[in-house]
């Protein structure tokens, strides 16, 4: 808020005043203002990003903050060249001051909760075939039981794991309610490859997307754990069983160490 004042005024300076110095002065906070504001966002950047993503993310950051400038800059000369260069100035300077008055009503999304350290709580699935890296889509099913006083909550928290699901690798996601079974939520969601859902268990979640689960789970009957199972596309034929394999134990959370 204050950067964008300190732009504002300088704008209003450049914009009224005829004295060179007074001019070269007023640009020099200006200028320390953009150095903080390209600090700030490159250090909010990277460190609300997880480690697996924010090369990608700063990309993104890089090409929406840089090309937001070439893409309005046309605009700014068109406007400079039809109403004058001095009144083009106080307009930004306006618009400035309205966009920093416009956090008091419309704050930025508070990101001191969010954790982005690496948290590898779950273990590989144990499956009785070795399916390649290309195979899928992988289809994730989880079961839960919820008591009927807390139905209502559980859907709701559901809600930032359906998040944590979609931002690590799933292309689709649902939660449903067995209609014969009220008390059992079953939650699918579909990811493309299996080196896709490995990569969800390895390097993709983070501190936060098991506090998500664990809150989820805190909900649930007592004594009784989610059941999971991982289902492949068999369109183009059955997977292979592999030899001397055995049935896999019982997938679901640890009672202390979250999901297994």
């Amino acid at each position: 808020m204050s950067h964008a004042l300190v732009f504002a005024a300088t704008l209003t300076v450049l914009a009224t005043t005829r004295i060179p110095w007074l001019a070269a002065a007023a640009v020099l906070p200006a200028g320390l203002a953009w150095i903080g504001v390209l600090s700030t966002l490159n250090a909010a950047v990277q460190q609300r990003l997880p480690g697996w993503v924010r090369g990608r993310g700063l990309a993104i950051y890089l090409v929406v903050f840089q090309g937001g400038q070439a893409l309005t800059a046309p605009l700014w000369g068109m406007l400079a060249d039809g109403v004058g260069l001095a009144s083009a100035m106080l307009i930004g300077a306006v618009l400035l001051v309205g966009s920093a008055l416009s956090v008091r009503r419309w704050p930025m999304h508070n990101a001191e909760g969010i954790d982005p350290s690496p948290s590898a709580h779950w273990l590989v699935p144990p499956l009785v075939f070795d399916p390649g890296p290309a195979d899928g889509p992988v289809l994730v099913s989880v079961t839960y039981r919820v008591a009927p006083r807390d139905w209502a909550a559980f859907t709701d928290r559901m809600r930032q794991v359906a998040r944590s699901r979609r931002r690590t690798g799933a292309v689709t996601w649902g939660l449903f309610q067995d209609g014969g079974d009220p008390d059992r939520f079953i939650e699918n969601y579909l990811v493309a490859s299996w080196s896709e859902h490995l990569a969800q268990h390895r390097s993709r979640l983070t501190a936060n997307d098991r506090r998500f689960e664990n809150e989820a789970r805190d909900l649930l009957v007592e004594d009784t754990a989610p059941e999971v199972t991982h289902a492949f596309d068999a369109s183009a034929g059955p997977m292979v069983r592999a030899p001397g394999s055995m049935t896999p134990p019982a997938y679901g959370l640890r009672p202390a160490q979250g999901w297994k």
